[in-house]
């Protein structure tokens, strides 16, 4: 039974609710009520007279409407007063007034039409059907006693039977379509805030970890200083340095997961699958350990409640990041409930033939079991107040993008366990998975000889890989100019230009081209020796190599470690003064990210200078010389691409000259396939994603400089 305070509360939400969606067109419909309803009393007094006019009821209409037209500009102490304000005086102003002057003028067919049209703007106003039908059954009824009473009688002289049903389906119709309209405005609203929601709440806890990082770093360096000398010296030992460098890679990473998450849950959103590009070999002990690990807990107490047993590790075929962020809604919807007395979480790992499982089983309230069903629909949650009901759909879609399943039992009161059934590494699902991975990779076969290439070829393509063939190293370098791939399959001693001398030039960054090639892995192909073959491709830069004839085994060792095996790539840039000499420009409205970068270009021995918007960017330009300009999108008074036109165009220049060719690299968070295409449609030359990291940044400026 709903107490009187509830009730109370439901009505006053519903109120203010109400007001929320009127409140853009309200002051508009406080002017037409002040001009509108004295002005038509002269159109049916006197232009077309009726039966009754009356001009005091009109004059207190429009007094009533000036609170409306007034409402942006109302006191403050006065604005919670005004939806109700609104509910009151909207009753007499619409369906009261024509009610009762449609009844005075004996259902004339002026006064029909116009109730109708009043009708139809308290619709369009308010969108709620029942409070619509309360306010014109109450002020049809309280309009027709004030007519009895002054009149004596109520008349209906004009009034046809017809007008019933044309009045009904108008009214019923326009509730209708209004109340649909109503719903998917709500719709999308409450997608929004969701969305909104699950995005705040997922970063809550790599924000968390960057801010303990934060402190760590403190307590690695020294003291602040106090006084104002600044000849004093510090000293920082060579393991306090190595521990800053580590927390500073750990939390890099932990903002790139969080990147990943947001991207993806944007897919999600959009009704888009998770892209299995990023798909890698990863051991399930390992990503569990970093998930619990590096969860956010709210008390060191909490990871006391967590028990691993994960002595059976299986590999499996995802994207980490993503099953740790499973892991994480997993983690962190058992510990809402950790005040419970005995409240333990256990994760257990198995492997079995079918597919291995990981079970997240804790000690909380359960679920009912009228709601295990909808645990994992989109907007539902169960037991939580806060909960927005997206990340248990998320999760369900992320484990079904690896070829798994995650189901949830529970017994009410005692406990709930999700199991995570994942298919084993060398299981059908999986090489349907890469498979589907490998049609988006393209990939080099350079070889003299026609029968290699074509047996490489024939191998390759059976796993869908899209090949591309090259008969000498100076073809290779042409198409690596013209197209990106993915690998190179590159043989050593071949006519015109040898595999290690193309490789070289590749290395060296002078391929013209807009692709930056200087990291593709190469794969030197010889019937050399071993130790001969190790010394020409190693020392030409090549990544590993393969001996001839060619099997098909070897082939398949070189597709796992290349495209599904996580691996950090040998160093092919020197990081002390990689940039030595070099004048960049850095272009953001932010100052956090101008100095970001410019510690990091200043520490490669760049000599940076920094702009606030593109207008600035230009003035530097005329004044000085740069040789790359890094761009970001989104800023005031003139953004990224049209700085970028400007700048190609040139019109704006008198004395800088390489507008046409100084590099320009966007910097921006949209890292979708339009956004870029926009980026090269405005002249500029590569596009890297926010937060950048120092390497890519570093291998993109080397490309371009090295053009």
């Amino acid at each position: 039974m709903i107490s009187f305070k509830e009730f109370n509360e439901k009505i006053r939400r519903k109120i203010l609710y109400i007001h929320e969606n009127a409140e853009p067109n309200i002051p508009v419909m406080g002017l037409f009520g002040l001009v509108g309803f004295p002005l038509f009393h002269i159109v049916w007094a006197y232009i077309f007279p009726q039966k009754f006019e009356s001009l005091e009821l009109r004059l207190l209409i429009a007094v009533l409407s000036i609170p409306w037209f007034l409402h942006d500009h109302l006191p403050q102490r006065l604005k919670p007063l005004f939806p109700l304000y609104l509910l009151l005086s909207i009753w007499v102003m619409i369906p009261f007034f024509f009610c009762f002057m449609l009844l005075k003028n004996e259902w004339s067919i002026v006064w029909t039409m116009s109730t109708i049209a009043g009708l139809f703007l308290m619709i369009l106003l308010l969108n709620d059907w029942r409070l619509i039908t309360l306010l014109t059954i109450s002020a049809y009824l309280t309009a027709s006693l004030s007519v009895w009473l002054i009149d004596g009688h109520i008349g209906f002289a004009h009034f046809q039977l017809e007008y019933i049903p044309i009045i009904a389906f108008g009214i019923v119709g326009s509730i209708i379509f209004s109340h649909r309209t109503q719903i998917a405005n709500q719709t999308k609203i409450s997608l929004l805030h969701s969305l909104g929601g699950s995005i705040a709440h997922e970063m809550r806890n790599p924000l968390n970890t960057i801010v303990n990082a934060m402190g760590s770093l403190q307590s690695i360096l020294p003291d602040k200083p106090r006084t104002k000398n600044v000849e004093q010296q510090y000293t920082l030992s060579r393991s306090g340095l190595i521990s800053l460098h580590n927390v500073l890679e750990e939390n890099t990473e932990t903002v790139l997961r969080a990147n990943k998450i947001i991207d993806s849950i944007l897919l999600s959103m959009q009704g888009r699958s998770v892209d299995p590009a990023s798909f890698k070999k990863n051991s399930v002990k390992n990503s569990i350990f970093n998930a619990v690990s590096s969860f956010s807990y709210s008390s060191q107490d909490d990871r006391q409640l967590i028990l691993v047993n994960s002595e059976n590790d299986f590999d499996f075929f995802g994207d980490k990041d993503l099953f740790i962020y499973v892991l994480f809604n997993l983690l962190k919807n058992a510990l809402y409930y950790k005040d419970k007395p005995g409240f333990r979480i256990v994760i257990s790992t198995g492997k079995r033939k079918t597919g291995n499982t990981v079970t997240v089983r804790d000690t909380g309230p359960g679920i009912a079991a009228k709601n295990i069903e909808r645990i994992f629909d989109s907007f539902f949650t169960s037991g939580k107040k806060e909960g927005v009901g997206l990340g248990l759909a998320f999760c369900k879609r992320v484990i079904n993008s690896f070829g798994g399943e995650i189901t949830c039992r529970s017994k009410e009161h005692e406990w709930t366990e999700f199991t995570i059934k994942l298919p084993r590494y060398d299981s059908p699902e999986s090489e349907q998975l890469k498979r589907q991975v490998l049609q988006t990779k393209n990939i080099l076969v350079v070889d003299d000889n026609q029968a290699n290439r074509l047996i490489a070829s024939k191998y390759l393509a059976e796993w869908n890989c899209r090949i591309t063939q090259a008969e000498n190293g100076a073809q290779a370098i042409s198409l690596l100019s013209k197209k990106k791939f993915d690998l190179v399959l590159m043989d050593v001693e071949m006519p015109v230009m040898k595999g290690d001398e193309a490789t070289r030039r590749i290395r060296s960054g002078a391929l013209q081209s807009s692709f930056n090639s200087r990291d593709i892995p190469i794969v030197g192909i010889s019937a050399l020796p071993e130790h001969e073959i190790r010394r020409k491709t190693l020392g030409a830069g090549m990544n590993g190599f393969i001996p001839k004839p060619i099997s098909k085994n070897a082939l398949q060792r070189i597709v796992e470690q290349y495209f599904f095996t996580e691996q950090t790539p040998a160093a092919l840039y020197s990081t002390e003064t990689a940039l030595e000499g070099t004048s960049i420009l850095v272009v953001d409205d932010n100052l956090t990210s101008r100095k970001y970068l410019g510690a990091i270009l200043e520490r490669m021995g760049a000599n940076v200078s920094q702009a606030e918007n593109g207008q600035e960017a230009i003035a530097c330009l005329e004044r000085k010389d740069y040789d790359v300009v890094l761009l970001d999108m989104e800023m005031p008074v003139l953004n990224g691409l049209e700085t970028a036109r400007k700048i190609r165009d040139g019109s704006c220049f008198a004395r800088f000259k390489s507008f046409r060719d100084i590099p320009i690299i966007a910097l921006t968070g949209n890292t979708e396939d339009n956004d870029i295409a926009l980026t090269r449609e405005s002249g500029m030359n590569a596009h890297l994603g926010k937060p950048v990291s120092r390497e890519e940044l570093l291998k993109t400026l080397s490309f371009w400089l090295a053009k």
